[in-house]
């Protein structure tokens, strides 16, 4: 027992000793750490690794918020910066980190910081917030965002097999799943696959023929060479472009205003695409081409990308809303098209899964906001012939009649008016103009002086007014007044302001004011006018009746004067005011539009001529004495007033230069950088009223840094960092959209987004070789495509194969081909070529199809109840059709085509029984098969099966197996039979009036074409 309590003793003395030690230790540490300066690398850095970096790195950015990089973190997230260096007590991350509310912590999961963690960053930022440049920058590991990497095609067991670079790829991934490719299609099938892959159209007879009976080595190459040069490239691969650009033929929105002349874009995509324009230039042109060192017109033209936004015209909207939202729009579609990013995500708040933070999209959003829309004059080579030829013509006729009233002014005029003048027609009342001082308009016209004389009225037209004019005259006595209506030179503008030009005076009056502010109305009397209109004699412009006054139809087109007698002299002492009131109280916007008033002391009675008062002093004086001024004056006057022959002369120019031919009113939409920039801020929950810090120009920090030329980075620099050899994601989106357009789906299967939550590439390896395969192949789109049509890989049967439907449904493998409905427009362009009827001219304007009646009258205000286009635009291909965004075309819309509001890099492939009753019904397709039944009718043989034959070659490109050739014969054998003893039956079919001696036959086939047109074999591509 002794012994157990001396060991025990004993025990706690080395405890006691060895805690004592300890702590001593602790503290000599814990001086020390209070003593060393905070180390960013060995203090900070670890504690923002562990709690902070997977909610704030560099694959996932909350609230916008990144803190494994010096930049970022300074800057802040949405809700602003969240370090003050010097003031841990200011900054928002300590306030986080050290909260009490667990709810309001940060982090929200885990174990929060420690109290010693809390004051390693608290003393950080006191002393500065020190960060040393060369901190290590850890970059996303998601494939999308590493550089594009060029490995050399693998080895593979069955080298025979590989054409190309591409099938070495494929080859090796289906080695390694022990899976064998496809046999090669058949040249049937490989000709109609091209020819619909590349041009949208099926190959004609002799195109098909010419290949399969082609037996030299390189017939496969020449035959891609051959399409890829044909002018319907453009359409097809231009069609695929058009879906990425929205574009439409109408703004949008409720009224949906037609935009005539949106083809100009349309032709310029088909153009540059048929020219191969570089992929670079042809991006690069589309996104800043009116920044350019001195840009082409077609250059401008191209911006039209941009213009394809939805517009807004509804009375009322806020026109800054709508403009804020077609920028948004431009933002997104361009990271979508060119970058395979949901940019958009990011609009109001920063992008949930990718590294892209909302101060990002509005860095991005500041190179579109600084655009501006522009409408760019574009006359077509037509339209602009037209105009010249038209315009010469009018030229001449115009030169012509004017030479004829120089001829009369010079020989016959001089003499004329000498007799005139002493004649003693020639007296007129002196008038003095009055000088303006004052107007005012009750119901909101504009009133505006020119020249301190003539009264213009502008700006609102009310539907009635009354005009109030102060003014003062140089006369001390006045014994009337003359009130002119001067002519607006505007054709059919007129001296009044109603649509017709005219005007309604119900109400003269004046008020003379002394200078003493008392006032008088001046009565007046014997009113005269150069003209009234019937009914409205000037008379009843001292009435003050509503229900008329004085007007001047119909002579509309030149001026007029009125004058009104003082009852009594009217004596004015120096510095009175004369108050004239006119209204207008007559229907509706009756008023005057331009008028001058004047004065005279003359004697009664007044005349109510039009002379100008240079006119007058120059009568008043001996011709001898006038001066060349006054001269001219008279001589301007007696012609274009007095003289009956030089007004009549005169009218014939003018009625001739309202037949002056119209200059083309075709523009392109483009859009221009705005001279003086726009301020940026970030949209708050992305509404365009609740401003946020400001932000300049710039590119999403994951991706490669952007250089500029200038101060400020704009949209040619980001249009040119976009091909930067080091950006990632160009090249691979580009080579993607090409590659799907091809196998139906792409490598990467979400064409859209390249993001964290897109689909992996199947063939990474591939993927990036082709990517960095066309910008050696100088980014020609055709050279890239032939690249792909020549791999073997692409030449594959699209037979379904038992052992693949388990292992690789969806044809990832690439271990054959994919089989392919048509898409919308090229269901429609395959029955007008099968039948004969396609119109193959390219570009132009758009063409109207017929419309059932109950889908015309969905549209705003009958805007889609159009005349249907006739001859040979009826027929023309689907790429044309009128594009109504509120009303689109049916057809288009049953088989998938996009509703051109955003940007579209995919289409869906439905397959509904309305597309089955659409092909048997609609107007369109049954002419196609009345038409298809009378070609085949029209094959130059006697031989039923050699018709029979001919016709299916014209639907699928290849003749008829047996089996088949049996089983249509034995249709038409039934057809014909029924047909026979039917006739009025028969020419329903058919399509005329009256029957012929083979109007059974021609209704027999026409039912067979039906049945062909109908079959699945003829809207697929194999």
């Amino acid at each position: 027992m002794d012994i157990d309590k001396h060991r025990w003793k004993r025990m706690s003395w080395v405890l006691k000793r060895s805690l004592t030690l300890a702590f001593a230790a602790v503290c000599a540490f814990t001086t020390v750490a209070a003593e060393r300066p905070i180390d960013f690398t060995h203090d900070v850095q670890p504690i923002l690794a562990a709690k902070c970096y997977e909610c704030h790195g560099a694959d996932v950015r909350k609230g916008g918020l990144r803190l494994d990089l010096k930049h970022d973190a300074l800057l802040g997230g949405d809700d602003g910066a969240i370090l003050v260096p010097g003031k841990s007590a200011e900054s928002l991350v300590i306030k986080k980190v050290s909260a009490t509310d667990s709810a309001k912590r940060m982090p929200p999961k885990g174990e929060p910081l420690s109290a010693q963690q809390v004051a390693t960053l608290q003393k950080w930022i006191d002393g500065g917030a020190v960060w040393p440049e060369e901190t290590v920058k850890p970059q996303s590991q998601h494939w999308a965002f590493q550089a594009v990497k060029r490995v050399e095609p693998p080895k593979v067991k069955k080298d025979k097999w590989v054409m190309n670079p591409i099938d070495a790829f494929v080859l090796a991934r289906l080695e390694q799943e022990k899976i064998k490719p496809s046999p090669e299609a058949d040249r049937y099938t490989l000709v109609r696959r091209l020819s619909l892959d590349l041009l949208g159209l099926p190959p004609t007879l002799e195109e098909v023929e010419a290949f399969v009976n082609d037996k030299s080595p390189d017939a496969y190459e020449k035959l891609v060479e051959r399409i890829l040069a044909s002018p319907h490239f453009g359409e097809r691969w231009g069609r695929h472009w058009l879906d990425m650009a929205r574009y439409a033929d109408s703004d949008g929105y409720e009224k949906d205003r037609a935009r005539p002349f949106a083809y100009l874009y349309r032709d310029w995509v088909i153009k540059a695409i048929n020219e191969d324009m570089p992929f670079d230039e042809f991006s690069i042109e589309q996104l800043a081409g009116d920044l350019l060192t001195k840009p082409t017109h077609e250059q401008i033209v191209a911006t039209g990308f941009h213009r394809q936004t939805l517009t807004n015209t509804e009375g009322g909207v806020d026109q800054e809303e709508f403009r804020t939202k077609a920028v948004v729009d431009r933002v997104s579609t361009t990271s979508t098209v060119w970058l395979g990013l949901t940019m958009a995500c990011a609009e109001c708040h920063s992008h949930k899964y990718d590294p892209i933070t909302q101060r990002e999209f509005y860095q991005f959003y500041a190179f579109f906001n600084n655009a501006s829309e522009k409408n760019v004059p574009s006359p077509q080579p037509d339209e602009q012939a037209k105009y010249e030829e038209a315009k010469a013509k009018w030229d001449s006729e115009n030169d012509k009649l004017k030479a004829k009233l120089a001829d009369y002014v010079k020989h016959d005029l001089p003499a004329k008016q000498v007799a005139w003048e002493k004649s003693g027609r020639t007296k007129s009342t002196p008038w003095q103009n009055l000088k303006v001082a004052k107007t005012a308009s009750v119901n909101g016209a504009t009133l505006k002086v020119r020249g301190d004389e003539v009264v213009v009225s502008d700006g609102k037209l009310p539907d009635t007014d009354t005009y109030t004019i102060e003014a003062t005259a140089g006369l001390s006595r006045i014994t009337g007044f003359r009130l002119e209506a001067i002519d607006d030179p505007t054709p059919k503008k007129g001296p009044g302001r109603a649509k017709d030009g005219n005007f309604v005076l119900t109400k003269f009056s004046v008020v003379a004011v002394s200078p003493n502010g008392e006032e008088r109305e001046v009565k007046l009397g014997n009113p005269q006018a150069s003209f009234s209109q019937n009914r409205f004699p000037v008379e009843n412009a001292l009435a003050g009746q509503a229900s008329s006054g004085w007007a001047v139809a119909p002579k509309l087109d030149e001026s007029h004067a009125a004058v009104f007698e003082t009852e009594e002299d009217l004596v004015l002492p120096e510095g009175a005011k004369l108050v004239f009131k006119l209204e207008h109280n007559y229907k509706t916007t009756y008023l005057l539009g331009q008028f001058r008033l004047s004065a005279t002391d003359a004697a009664r009675p007044l005349k109510s001529d039009l002379l100008p008062a240079d006119a007058t002093m120059a009568l008043a004086k001996e011709p001898d004495l006038r001066t060349k001024a006054e001269r001219a004056a008279l001589a301007k006057y007696y012609q274009e007033q007095v003289d009956a022959g030089a007004r009549k002369l005169q009218a014939a120019i003018d009625a001739h230069a309202k037949k002056a031919p119209a200059a083309p009113a075709t523009f392109a939409a483009a859009i221009t950088e705005e001279p003086t920039g726009r301020k940026t801020q970030v949209h708050i929950r992305g509404n365009f009223m609740d401003k946020g810090m400001e932000v300049q120009p710039g590119v999403p920090s994951i991706l490669p840094i952007l250089h500029t030329r200038g101060d400020k980075p704009d949209r040619l620099d980001l249009a040119t960092w976009l091909f930067d050899p080091v950006n990632p994601l160009t090249g691979r989106v580009a080579v993607n959209h090409i590659w799907q357009n091809l196998f139906g789906r792409g490598l990467v299967n979400t064409v859209d987004d390249f993001g964290t939550r897109g689909d992996k590439p199947t063939h990474p390896e591939l993927l990036d070789w082709l990517a960095s395969e066309f910008p050696r192949l100088k980014w020609s789109r055709k050279e890239m495509i032939k690249l792909i049509v020549m791999s073997n890989t692409y030449r594959q049967e699209s037979v379904i194969r038992p052992e693949l439907e388990t292992r690789d449904p969806l044809t990832t493998l690439l271990a054959r081909q994919n089989r392919l409905r048509l898409e919308a427009e090229n269901v429609r362009d395959a029955y007008l070529a099968a039948s004969g009827l396609l119109t193959r001219k390219v570009g132009g304007p758009s063409i109207r199809p017929a419309l059932p009646a109950d889908i015309a009258a969905l549209g705003y205000a009958n805007s889609v109840k159009w005349a249907e286009s006739e001859g040979e635009d009826k027929y023309r291909r689907g790429l044309y059709i009128f594009f109504q965004r509120t009303v689109p075309y049916p057809m288009l819309m049953t088989f998938d085509a996009p509703d051109s509001n955003t940007a579209c890099t995919r289409r869906e492939r439905s397959n509904t029984p309305l597309q089955a009753l659409t092909l048997l019904n609609d107007p369109v397709f049954f002419e196609c098969a009345q038409t298809l039944g009378r070609r085949i009718a029209d094959v130059p043989t006697s031989d039923v099966d050699e018709k029979i034959r001919t016709g299916f070659q014209y639907c699928f490109g290849r003749p008829p197996s047996r089996a088949e050739a049996r089983r249509l014969k034995a249709l038409y054998e039934d057809q014909f039979e029924l047909l026979e003893v039917r006739p009025e039956n028969a020419k329903k079919l058919v399509g005329v009036k009256t029957a012929d001696a083979d109007v059974a036959m021609k209704a027999a086939l026409v039912a067979l074409a039906r049945v062909m047109l109908n079959l699945d074999e003829f809207i697929t591509r194999e």
